[in-house]
C-alpha cells in the first residue's frame, strides 16, 4: 500500500486548503441544486445558497500545466482558465458557478465563471483541478410583440416650406 493512501492523503489536502488561504482569493461556489432543460434544450439550473471558500485562480496557466492536466493545445493564445477547488467542496459537478468578487470599485458585479471540466493532478489529489469558462449575462430580450403601432409617427419630406 502506497505512502499517500494513509492518513497523509488528508494532511495534504490541508496543506492546500492553507496554501489557498494564503495565496489565493476567496470566492462564492454555488452548486446545482435542480436542473431543468427547456424545449430548446437549454439547462435551467437553480441553485445552492453561496458557499464561501479559497481557491487558486489561474488566468493564464504555464504551458507544462496545461499539459499536466491533459490540455494540450498548438495556438498559445488558446489557454484555459484554471481554478483549483478543495477536495472537500461540495456536490462538484460541471454545472457548478463560480462567483469571483470585484478588485476594483468601478465593476459593481462578481465575474462569474462556470466549471466545464474537473480533472485531478495526481493519483491521491489534494485539490480539484477545474477548467473554467466565463458567463457573460446578456441583456434580457425586448418582446416587440407587446408594442402598439396604432400612433407610429411617419417621416415627412420637407420641400419648398410644405410637408409631403
Amino acid at each position: 500500500m502506497g505512502f499517500l493512501t494513509r492518513k497523509d492523503s488528508t494532511l495534504y489536502r490541508c496543506f492546500f486548503k492553507e496554501m489557498a488561504k494564503l495565496r489565493g482569493i476567496e470566492v462564492e461556489y454555488r452548486y446545482a441544486v435542480k436542473t431543468d432543460t427547456t424545449i430548446y434544450a437549454e439547462f435551467q439550473s437553480e441553485y445552492s445558497e453561496p458557499i464561501m471558500m479559497d481557491i487558486i485562480f489561474q488566468e493564464n496557466p504555464k504551458v507544462n500545466t496545461l499539459k499536466r492536466i491533459g490540455w494540450v493545445s498548438e495556438n498559445p493564445d488558446d489557454k484555459p482558465y484554471i481554478a483549483m477547488l478543495p477536495f472537500d467542496a461540495k456536490n462538484l459537478d460541471t454545472d457548478s458557478i463560480i462567483d469571483i468578487p470585484p478588485v476594483d470599485v468601478v465593476r459593481e458585479k462578481p465575474r462569474r465563471f462556470r466549471i466545464n471540466r474537473i480533472t485531478t493532478l495526481m493519483e491521491y489529489p489534494d485539490c480539484w483541478v477545474c477548467i473554467v469558462a466565463p458567463v457573460f449575462n446578456n441583456d434580457e430580450v425586448r418582446d416587440d410583440t407587446t408594442k402598439n403601432y396604432n400612433y407610429m409617427k411617419t417621416n415627412y419630406s420637407i420641400i419648398d416650406g410644405e410637408e409631403r
